[in-house]
């Protein structure tokens, strides 16, 4: 039943589109942050947005994870949207801080959804 309802929500076309949007926020938001003068304006905000974000990118991973283990495991976009999106489940603090950086790395997938984006490039 579970399984059922969240396949359904993955499939549909909005869930992608929010999908697409947030990971564009939050390439806004990532930039944002290497501003010192934003952040002391906005920055509990923006960590907070960031932070949101996260939390819908590892719900989304994991709705996928349910739904389709084996596809998940075959399709190397989702492996790559696992990492980045684990990665930034690290603590960012001393040498590991670079690691976030790679966060931005996931607007990548905006090539494999994006039918103009594959022409682009």
């Amino acid at each position: 039943m579970l399984r059922t309802r969240l396949a359904r929500l993955i499939h549909h076309p909005l869930f992608e589109r929010v999908i697409i949007a947030l990971i564009l926020i939050n390439a806004v938001i990532l930039a944002m942050e290497t501003s010192p003068a934003i952040m002391a304006a906005v920055g509990p905000l923006l960590l907070f947005l960031d932070r949101l974000i996260l939390a819908i990118f590892v719900a989304e991973i994991a709705a996928r994870l349910i739904v389709d283990f084996r596809g998940f495991l075959r399709d190397p976009w989702r492996l790559f949207d696992f990492t980045v999106v684990a990665i930034a489940l690290i603590p960012a603090t001393g040498p590991l801080a670079v690691l976030r950086a790679f966060r931005i790395l996931r607007v990548l997938r905006l090539v494999s959804t994006v039918p103009a984006m594959r022409r682009v490039v």
